[in-house]
């Protein structure tokens, strides 16, 4: 009995030194596909600026999840009306820019309601992503503080 425990032992370390290392690891776990429903923005029209973020902000991380390709993500932006840019980094080099910044804006009731998705990514995979929404209205000043 002690030799067949030596000799499975030994079969099994000669399998895992003759595994493969070079073949390339596979895709990140979790990875998920784009829904095909709309991304919902939040209820913009009724509901408070924070609660409208609150809500955005959960839907966008929940809909794209890390690992998907940026340009499959930036592509299904586009298609609901977003226009994505490169990320911009600082002119002293500092933070971490997202890849792609996309934004839509739309005015209603003498509102402007903006929404952004930054993505942020390595070789062209999503790792994370931020959404952002501002609401400004009428006399209110930047980014909707009090003018």
């Amino acid at each position: 009995m002690k030799h067949f425990a030596a000799l499975a032992s030994l079969a099994l370390l000669a399998a895992c030194a003759t595994a493969d290392v070079s073949a390339p690891p596979p895709p990140p776990a979790g990875v998920a596909s784009i829904p095909s429903a709309p991304l919902e923005l939040g209820d913009w029209r009724t509901a408070t600026a924070p609660a409208t973020l609150a809500a955005f902000e959960r839907n966008v991380q929940s809909r794209y999840g890390a690992g998907l390709a940026i340009n499959a993500v930036t592509g299904d932006l586009r298609a609901q009306d977003f226009n994505c840019t490169d990320g911009v980094r600082s002119a002293d080099g500092r933070g971490s820019p997202p890849a792609q910044v996309c934004r839509r804006t739309v005015t209603a009731n003498s509102c402007t309601h903006t929404w952004q998705v930054h993505l942020f990514g390595t070789a062209g995979r999503l790792d994370q992503t931020r959404g952002l929404y501002d609401r400004r209205c009428g006399g209110d000043g930047l980014l909707g503080g009090a003018g």
